[in-house]
């Protein structure tokens, strides 16, 4: 814990050296070559990560930030990490790390007669980012404002006083968006993720369809469905075992499609805090762990569908649902019908009906 503390100091103190060093880079910036580059080191104008796949964590800070700082770190089975202890979306640190950082590249010098402004602005607002291949710092630069034409960002090397343009080839728009303090844009987006060999239950509970709700349960390997109690089960041998399997599959891999925000937030929040969810959805694991979400109806908006596929007024949304997870109603995230449209089955869809 008091390692943990005395980073922290260390972090918030950087934040404040920050400004006090760019000021100091202006002062010098009338004495340096008007171009830099004669008068600086190589590695003070590479800000390309070399070997990505070595990268352990990357720590970004900024002092203007709601969130102050984050990190994500690789943990030792290889998966990233947003400060160490929630999963992120790995897809996005890779690209993060392989398609931006491993390609930056300096565009132009910075003139003398506009360093001054870049560097001030950088004091004020710069973003701090440091690279660490097995825990040692191996990049550490400055992120400033954008160049006028929105394809270049203004970046500077620790220890340098000369900030360049830098810009990712191929890549149509500014570097400096890549270097997201937000910790939602970088968590992993999963709902659940449970593989088959690792399924212990499922259970769909319908709040105004007690006779649609079920269970499914494995044991010895073998999938086994039943309705909730108080409701009659059906013959075992109508059960369309094919059905089940590719159910339970479906949970490998299921995610939500982002988290509502602002007014959006706002509407969502008198929806779920008035009503109860129509649906909730619980995966447990073989250890025990359970995920669950609920899912409740979304106004219509229009955005949405207006009719339903019988012509009818549409009552609700039929594209997006709001979910919670874990219980968790401080967040709302939009779940999306064409995802769920295989999850949302009653107990009888698993058997076949008898012939009329």
């Amino acid at each position: 814990m008091s390692d943990k503390i005395s980073n922290s100091k260390k972090w918030k103190k950087s934040l404040y050296v920050l400004p006090v060093l760019l000021i100091l880079a202006m002062i010098f910036v009338p004495i340096i070559d008007k171009q830099w580059g004669d008068t600086l080191r190589p590695e003070l104008k590479n800000f390309a990560v070399e070997y990505p796949d070595k990268v352990n964590k990357i720590f970004l800070s900024n002092k203007t930030s709601d969130s102050s700082n984050l990190t994500l770190v690789k943990n030792e089975q290889g998966k990233w990490m947003v400060n160490g202890t929630e999963p992120a979306e790995q897809d996005a640190v890779k690209m993060l790390l392989y398609e931006y950082m491993a390609r930056l590249q300096v565009r132009n010098p910075i003139p003398k007669d506009g360093a001054s402004e870049v560097l001030r602005y950088m004091a004020a607002n710069g973003t701090k980012v440091i690279v660490y291949i097995d825990d040692e710092p191996v990049k550490v630069y400055y992120v400033g404002s954008n160049t006028a034409d929105e394809m270049a960002t203004h970046m500077m090397m620790e220890g340098s006083s000369a900030p360049f343009a830098v810009q990712i080839p191929g890549f149509n728009g500014y570097p400096g968006v890549i270097y997201r303090l937000d910790k939602k844009s970088w968590l992993s987006r999963n709902i659940f993720q449970t593989d088959v060999l690792d399924l212990a239950n499922i259970t769909v509970k319908y709040s105004d369809k007690a006779d649609a709700s079920f269970e499914i349960s494995k044991a010895d390997r073998q999938l086994n469905i039943k309705p909730m109690a108080g409701s009659p089960e059906l013959p075992e041998a109508s059960m369309n075992l094919d059905l089940l399997k590719q159910y339970a599959a479906t949970f490998e891999n299921m995610s939500y499609e982002y988290f509502f925000t602002g007014l959006a937030k706002k509407l969502a929040d008198s929806v779920i805090h008035a009503d109860q969810p129509f649906v909730t959805i619980s995966v447990q694991n073989n250890k025990g762990e359970t995920r669950t979400l609920d899912i409740y109806k979304k106004p219509v908006t229009k955005d949405s569908p207006q009719v339903d596929n019988y012509g009818n007024p549409a009552t609700f949304d039929l594209d997006r649902f709001y979910g919670v997870l874990n219980g968790n109603k401080a967040e709302v995230v939009s779940v999306q019908s064409f995802v769920f449209k295989n999850v949302l089955l009653n107990y009888a869809d698993f058997f076949s009906q008898p012939a009329s």
